[in-house]
């Protein structure tokens, strides 16, 4: 989603020098659905522990593990992919407002606009998660 994002206001002539660095220096993991189902208290820290721990032995991708040990169903997994993507993407707005390319408020409008041009392509992807 943020390359998508990245690719949206590239279209519509958004700061491209700022964009370009941003691209560059932008921190690349994005924040772990671990952490994100912790913050919403889908998952407890011992939770989170046990799948991590499992996670070192078995090389699998955490929310398949959690769902494998019963923590968090298929579609939270989804939803929760679906919110580090959508994160990802919103860093990119607000590198643009941190960089002084653009205010807060128009960076997060192009933003929304975004998500609400690809709100069927976000439905799509959530229900190809699993």
């Amino acid at each position: 989603m943020r390359e998508a994002f990245l690719q949206y206001l590239i279209d519509r002539g958004v700061a491209p020098e700022t964009l370009s660095k941003l691209r560059a220096t932008m921190r690349l993991a994005p924040e772990p659905i671990g952490s994100i189902a912790f913050s919403f208290g889908l998952l407890a820290p011992g939770d989170v522990e046990r799948v991590l721990d499992a996670q070192r032995r078995d090389y699998a991708p955490f929310g398949e593990l959690a769902v494998r040990m019963g923590l968090l169903t298929r579609e939270q997994v989804a939803k929760l992919l679906t919110v580090q993507q959508a994160r990802t993407a919103a860093g990119l707005a607000e590198g643009l407002a941190l960089s002084g390319a653009s205010e807060l408020a128009e960076a997060m409008e192009h933003f929304a606009t975004f998500l609400h041009e690809h709100a069927s392509d976000l439905a799509v992807a959530r229900a190809g998660e699993g």
